[in-house]
């Protein structure tokens, strides 16, 4: 029969075992190359993913030397609401790009560039029979 003490002992020293275990396998992860290799690659993986992000935070953004002039917009004269109360509190001035509208009448001729490109593309290619009747 295995009195108290023998039991205590055999769970200390299973205790000690596994402790001794542990740090073994602990070292072994830590030396191990393959461990090494996977910490690197993931490393260099995650500072790629980064300097991606950066580089696609900037794509596509148009490309300028630091901020741009705004100027304030006047602010619309208040109207009333549907049921006759007028808001009187102060509304923070709109600021606009110096060249907003430049840039708006910029894009907008481009469009009607580009639609009478292509009626005058499908007209042609109607006229060459393309389409079939």
């Amino acid at each position: 029969m295995a009195t108290q003490f023998d039991i205590l002992r055999r769970q200390a020293e299973g205790a000690a075992r596994n402790a001794a275990n542990r740090a073994q396998g602990e070292l072994r992860r830590q030396t191990s190359l393959v461990g090494q290799a996977s910490r690197w690659a993931g490393k260099t993986m995650r500072q790629g993913e980064e300097v991606l992000r950066e580089q696609a935070a900037g794509y596509g953004r148009r490309k300028t030397k630091g901020p741009g002039r705004t100027k304030a917009a006047a602010a619309p004269p208040p109207r009333p609401a549907p049921d006759g109360y007028v808001r009187r509190s102060p509304v923070q001035p709109l600021h606009v790009a110096a060249d907003y509208r430049r840039q708006q009448i910029r894009r907008l001729v481009t469009i009607v560039v580009v639609a009478a490109a292509v009626c005058v593309g499908l007209y042609l290619l109607s006229r060459l029979g393309l389409f079939g009747r």
